[in-house]
């Protein structure tokens, strides 16, 4: 009889244990869903506001209206409005660079003229954050310089293979890569509304870099 109550006791302390742990995984949970909410939130009206009044004039009380979190959480989840801007624009460059790695296998004429393409479909996902590129200044480069650096050695191989078929309209790489790093995302900003945006950003982009003939 005592084993069967001591029994008894363990499998009642055991279920107490369990319910108690799985009562505190929920909790976690709700807490990890809510932090993700509050952090997409921030990352949402930082590209809004930083891309539509300019990184150095928007405050931070700017985004915690915005996104309705207090300053207490934003700096648990960002230590610094740079470290929010890295977020923002890191992952646009990976996508970029891995659309541009995913042309170096095609034939040269084909992966120049779908570079530009690549242009156009970030755009259209990721307008906001590919808008605050030219934007950032020296001090807040840093924090996503390496991905950028990476970037730029993607675009380079496919243009050096254009300049070894003699596709450039310049006759160099170097001078295609900061032609592109300087028209294309202003240009897409011009056409942006535009009916024929798509058209006209291509072909604007094929007169600046493609080699006639």
């Amino acid at each position: 009889m005592l084993y069967a109550y001591e029994m008894s006791l363990l499998k009642s302390s055991n279920c107490i244990e369990e319910s108690s742990s799985g009562g505190s995984g929920a909790s976690g949970g709700r807490v990890a869903r809510r932090r993700l909410r509050m952090r997409e939130a921030l990352l949402q009206a930082g590209a809004r506001q930083f891309s539509a009044r300019g990184i150095d004039t928007v405050s931070v009380e700017d985004l915690l209206e915005e996104a309705d979190v207090s300053r207490a959480t934003f700096y648990d989840i960002f230590p610094n409005k740079n470290k929010l801007l890295k977020d923002i624009i890191n992952p646009v460059l990976k996508k970029a660079t891995q659309s541009v790695k995913e042309l170096e296998q095609l034939p040269a004429e084909l992966a120049l003229n779908s570079l530009f393409k690549v242009y156009l479909d970030l755009w259209l996902e990721h307008k906001d954050g590919l808008m605050l590129i030219p934007l950032v200044d020296a001090s807040a480069f840093e924090y996503f310089q390496d991905q950028h650096d990476v970037l730029n050695q993607a675009l380079m191989s496919v243009l050096m293979k254009a300049e070894k078929n003699n596709l450039l309209r310049n006759g160099s790489a170097n001078y295609s890569l900061r032609i592109l790093a300087r028209t294309a995302i202003p240009l897409l900003k011009v056409y942006d509304g535009h009916p024929s945006r798509d058209e006209l950003f291509l072909d604007g982009m094929k007169a600046l870099l493609v080699r006639l003939g």
